[in-house]
């Protein structure tokens, strides 16, 4: 598809590299498209922001929804993504669109500069407005609303007219099913065009083995004619033919064919939106798609990597691992919470603005933290607290090279600045405590880090460090605890809780983590695969074992291992 430019004067062409599947969805322009692509194809600075500046001028003024599992999902990794491909498509940020701000003021220059048919619509949303916290406001007047599943309450009562999102095997199917009905009104409008009430959804590959990721995007493709697109191509390369025909005439400035040939474009135009009004298109492809981009030496390198992975992440083949191979052979659903999110606080930050502990519903504000760290090339830190007969994982943050202490310490005092009772017992590997005598040991760094701001100044907080003098932890003894603690069989063991959108890192690793065995004293035993500890530093926070061993370090503390060895001893301990 043709752009028009809001300067129409310019004769400058912008032109953009699009891998082939890309050139594709530009020419078929589907109603409903839903693909499942591999790591690195381009899809949501690509695909999916070439679609959304194709729905901008067909609706302008238009309301439309921008789905995500999380707002932290949505405001960190693809929003980014999608604002990094306009302006590679040469939008640029308050020019052609603006974010949680109120659109500029239009001025004659400006409509005299935009295309006729968007002067009446420029910088104007046709819905109304109360709020531009989390959204984005295009020249053209459609609007974005930014919407979190994890928040019902973000799109209560509004109505749209297209949703898209990216990383779908994240969206629970009941609740997006919820979010469609959300596709009503505005139909005198925008009721002749094709993306009138239509659905734009990408993802890699689901794995229905891991819990919070769901294959419904697959259950989509049953609704594709393949009859019915092949006539969508078929007359999108003729309507392409004809626009080059109308180019050529411009060129020659002859008149009288130029005439005919906008009659015929007129004509195909309107085939081509007639064959494609209700069309679905799905499709299933490779990283290597994106080939051109990503160069030899990046396949390479994965397929270096853990093969499995590989065959999800990047060849886009369904997952095959089978429930036993899993380390954490007993979590389940019931591990899991998704109503972390305080409902007072849910659409209290914008888009831009870092969220804090106040959006975390189950925190206790006069309680201390217990704070447990794997110090490694990614450092990862899970928050919680004991509430009871629960513990809740509350929040986990982390660290990529070359940040380290300081950093995550930084990340930890901003995110939770507002909690009251302002003590950490700080749990830990025995390697934390190297180097303690001279004062140079990790855990005492962290403590210090903590406790004193980069300029040297008092944060408030005061640090435990619950892990001094530890034995080392083994993975087979890790695997025989976990077990017993997540079949919540004993009183006096904690019942495990993790909030699945603000511990999403840590969710992924205890899903991952794959089992081993290893001879130990000329027995076998059950260990943990930690090969995904060896991945590319981007790649680690989900795709790694790390975040499973700061887990670790928080349950396995001296008072819950007591009980598991009593339990497997036969013998009854008292509960503290």
């Amino acid at each position: 598809m043709t752009r028009r430019k809001i300067n129409s004067e310019d004769p400058a062409v912008h032109a953009v590299y699009m891998n082939w599947l890309a050139q594709l969805v530009g020419m078929i322009c589907p109603r409903n498209l839903f693909l499942i692509l591999g790591r690195g194809s381009g899809k949501t600075n690509d695909i999916l922001t070439d679609r959304l500046m194709d729905i901008c001028y067909d609706m302008p003024g238009a309301p439309i929804a921008l789905v995500g599992d999380t707002y932290d999902n949505l405001s960190k990794n693809i929003l980014p993504s999608l604002l990094d491909g306009l302006n590679r498509k040469g939008w640029v940020e308050n020019v052609h669109y603006v974010v949680d701000r109120e659109p500029p003021e239009v001025t004659e220059d400006m409509r005299q500069a935009a295309p006729p048919e968007l002067r009446s619509q420029l910088w104007t949303p046709y819905n109304r407005i109360l709020s531009y916290k989390r959204k984005i406001i295009f020249f053209t007047g459609t609007n974005i609303t930014l919407v979190s599943l994890d928040r019902p309450s973000s799109a209560a009562g509004n109505s749209y007219v297209h949703l898209i999102g990216d990383e779908a095997k994240f969206f629970p199917p009941h609740k997006l099913a919820k979010m469609t009905k959300a596709l009503r009104g505005y139909f005198v409008k925008y009721g002749k065009s094709v993306y009138y009430r239509g659905q734009t959804f990408l993802t890699d590959m689901p794995n229905p083995n891991h819990v919070g990721e769901y294959d419904w995007i697959l259950k989509q493709f049953s609704r594709m004619n393949v009859k019915d697109i092949m006539m969508v191509i078929k007359t999108a390369f003729v309507l392409n033919d004809v626009r080059q025909e109308v180019a050529v005439a411009k060129c020659d400035y002859n008149t009288k064919e130029l005439a005919n040939k906008e009659k015929l474009l007129k004509r195909w135009e309107e085939r081509f939106n007639l064959v494609r009004r209700n069309s679905t298109f799905c499709y299933v492809a490779s990283s290597y798609i994106n080939s051109d981009i990503l160069r030899p030496e990046y396949f390479a390198d994965e397929f270096e990597g853990d093969l499995d992975d590989v065959k999800i992440s990047i060849l886009s083949t369904k997952p095959r691992l089978a429930a036993g191979n899993m380390f954490y052979a007993g979590i389940g659903s019931k591990h899991f919470y998704n109503d972390g999110t305080s409902p007072k606080y849910a659409d209290y930050f914008g888009t831009r603005e870092n969220e804090d502990c106040r959006v975390l519903r189950y925190l206790i504000p006069d309680k201390p933290l217990d704070v447990s760290i794997d110090f490694g090339n990614m450092m990862s830190m899970v928050v919680g607290q004991e509430q009871g007969e629960y513990f809740r994982c509350l929040k986990n943050l982390y660290t990529l090279p070359p940040a380290w202490i300081r950093e995550l310490a930084d990340k930890f005092l901003a995110f939770f600045k507002a909690h009251e009772h302002k003590v950490i017992n700080l749990y830990y590997d025995r390697a934390g405590n190297q180097y303690q005598k001279v004062k140079q040991d990790s855990a005492g760094k962290l403590k210090a880090a903590l406790e004193k701001d980069a300029m040297g100044n008092s944060t408030g907080w005061r640090v435990n460090l619950e892990s001094r003098n530890q034995p080392t932890i083994y993975t087979y003894d890790e695997y025989d605890f976990m077990l017993e603690v997540m079949a919540e069989r004993s009183p006096k063991l904690p019942k495990v809780r993790i909030d699945m959108y603000h511990c999403r890192e840590l969710k992924a690793s205890l899903e991952m983590a794959e089992t081993k065995i290893i001879e130990v004293r000329g027995r076998k035993k059950v260990s943990k695969k930690k090969t995904s500890e060896k991945l590319p530093f981007h790649r680690l926070p989900m795709e790694s074992t790390n975040f499973s061993d700061s887990f670790k370090y928080m349950l396995m503390r001296k008072k819950w291992l007591q009980q598991v060895k009593a339990h497997a001893s036969g013998v009854s301990l008292p509960i503290g």
